[in-house]
């Protein structure tokens, strides 16, 4: 499993993980350690470039990964 698919799941589960998310996307992204295109794709709301990095389809959760 990828690490952005690992922060994914993560994300999903841990409340503490979603609140430091939600404040400061692009930090709580660095510091969970993924790297720049996994940060960019996410940031950017490209839900193909998301599934193309993790493998996995991804359900759109507007508040999490907001689409273009």
């Amino acid at each position: 499993m990828s690490d952005l698919s690992k922060f994914i799941a993560e994300l999903a589960t841990n409340p503490k993980l979603l609140q430091e998310y939600s404040a400061s996307p692009a930090n709580t992204l660095k510091n969970y350690g993924l790297q720049s295109h996994e940060i960019e794709a996410v940031l950017s709301g490209d839900k193909a470039q998301v599934e193309k990095l993790t493998g996995n389809a991804v359900n759109v959760v507007p508040y999490m990964f907001p689409v273009k």
